[in-house]
């Protein structure tokens, strides 16, 4: 497999929130080079740098965030939110979260150009979502945060009650994969 890759859809709100707060350090953790891109047209279908999309991810976390995992999830929460009431709609219609999650996981695996996330079904109201492309990089457990906030609201938005997202395996404690235990009534 060639350079791993990630569409431009994941990146426009980094790119937005980037742009408008010019007065933080950004080039504390972004290259030089990442500036042109930043400073471009960013195209939702286009692929893009993965290692790119990680330093703006990782920018955002380090000076927004302020390096919380709390607000990683908060954030999470809130994009989730965002996907189901405009872009997704359709995700959660069907108030079935078994669905949610699958059509989430088949959607999330079109916005990389490798393997990212897996679908293990367990029971009709438990799964375990895999999570491998990472590895050992500093921020992986505040991705992981973010993305445990958008399984839990998205739980919630497919009318699942009392849902529960646990993370059993960490891959930045040496896991080989990240494992979210997702439960729900």
């Amino acid at each position: 497999m060639g350079e791993k890759m990630a569409k431009g859809s994941m990146l426009i709100e980094f790119i937005r929130i980037i742009r408008s707060f010019k007065d933080l350090d950004w080039n504390k953790y972004l290259k030089p080079e990442d500036w042109d891109i930043i400073n471009s047209i960013v195209l939702p279908s286009k692929w893009y740098p993965f290692e790119f999309y990680y330093r703006c991810s990782f920018a955002t976390y380090k000076l927004l965030a302020q390096g919380k995992l709390e607000n990683a999830h908060a954030y999470g929460q809130a994009m989730a939110k965002n996907l189901v009431q405009n872009t997704y709609k359709s995700m959660v219609q069907n108030k079935d979260s078994n669905q949610a999650l699958s059509q989430f996981v088949s959607i999330y695996g079109g916005l990389f150009n490798f393997g990212v996330l897996k679908l293990e079904k367990v029971d009709s109201k438990k799964v375990k979502i895999h999570l491998n492309y990472i590895g050992d990089k500093e921020g992986v457990s505040a991705y992981c945060f973010q993305l445990k906030g958008m399984l839990e609201t998205l739980i919630e938005a497919s009318g699942g009650k009392g849902g529960k997202v646990n993370i059993s395996a960490k891959q930045w404690e040496g896991a080989p994969a990240t494992t979210f235990d997702v439960t729900w009534e």
